[in-house]
């Protein structure tokens, strides 16, 4: 790995470690229905590009959204939504799962209607 592409690694890294800081804040925002239809294209547009910008936004729609979810005790779709966490985060690192990740998506979709 060249010494360009771990310096651009610790910078992804840290940006996390900031975000992870201020996600605790998002279960005060109320999340709304649409919230789960807007993470698709978000969560597709990461794992395709890899783009912070992408990646970010979907990081903070799934939180939002796997903190309604504990809320609600719905526990699998809370789960699944974790996953996708850890998926949109690994896209970012560029060690994406690739098909695997669109599957855990779709999963997310069928399983946390109506959150």
């Amino acid at each position: 790995m060249s010494l360009l592409g771990q310096e651009s690694q610790r910078w992804c890294l840290l940006l996390q470690l900031l975000l992870c800081g201020f996600l605790p804040l998002l279960g005060m925002i109320p999340v709304r229905a649409t919230q789960l239809q807007g993470l698709t294209p978000l969560a597709l547009a990461c794992f395709q590009s890899g783009q912070l910008n992408a990646c970010q936004a979907a990081l903070l729609r799934a939180e939002a959204l796997q903190r309604r979810a504990g809320a609600q005790s719905n526990y699998s779709c809370q789960t699944l939504l974790l996953g996708l966490q850890a998926d949109v985060i690994m896209s970012q690192l560029r060690a994406g799962r690739g098909d695997d990740a669109v599957i855990m998506l779709e999963e997310v979709s069928n399983s946390c209607r109506g959150l």
